[in-house]
């Protein structure tokens, strides 16, 4: 059975086996909602619609055009309710995106303050391989304090 998250509308499968006939707690492993669900409850239980492909009926074509029509109808109605979901998901989308962009440029600022901090650790083990590297290293280290600085000044 499909179970929805009454929080994120995130959609589960789950066995039928798994919920006794008095209910039990469930917990949303995409947010960690937790809720009580009965097998009764009709709200959260989501029957995925299976689309019905066009029927080849060459013999009977009264028949075939009974159903042609018949499908049609149903597929404007399913196209209507995809667009408008469709609509919903690239919002949700969009602005997770946003979120994921900040996040990764948090992360590479954080990845190439420590790299530097690492190299400074060792630059005169690095000095020998590479000549001149303490000027470049003692630069990018005060670089980083000053912006440390900085940072705490806009802070206070």
């Amino acid at each position: 059975m499909i179970i929805t998250c009454p929080r994120c509308d995130k959609k589960f499968n789950v066995d039928t086996s798994l919920i006794p006939q008095e209910g039990r707690t469930l917990q949303c492993g995409f947010c960690e909602h937790k809720w009580f669900f009965k097998t009764e409850n009709t709200e959260e239980i989501t029957v995925l619609e299976k689309k019905i492909s066009k029927p080849v009926i060459e013999d009977n074509k009264n028949l075939s055009e009974n159903i042609n029509e018949d499908i049609t109808d149903e597929e404007d109605h399913d196209k209507e309710s995809v667009n408008s979901s469709k609509e919903e998901l690239d919002i949700k989308v969009s602005k997770k995106n946003d979120a994921n962009y900040f996040k990764i440029l948090i992360v590479i600022i954080i990845s190439f303050i420590a790299l530097i901090l690492i190299l400074e650790t060792f630059k005169v083990q690095l000095s020998i391989i590479i000549p001149n590297i303490e000027i470049v290293l003692d630069n990018l280290y005060q670089s980083i304090n000053d912006i440390k600085l900085f940072v705490l000044d806009l802070i206070n």
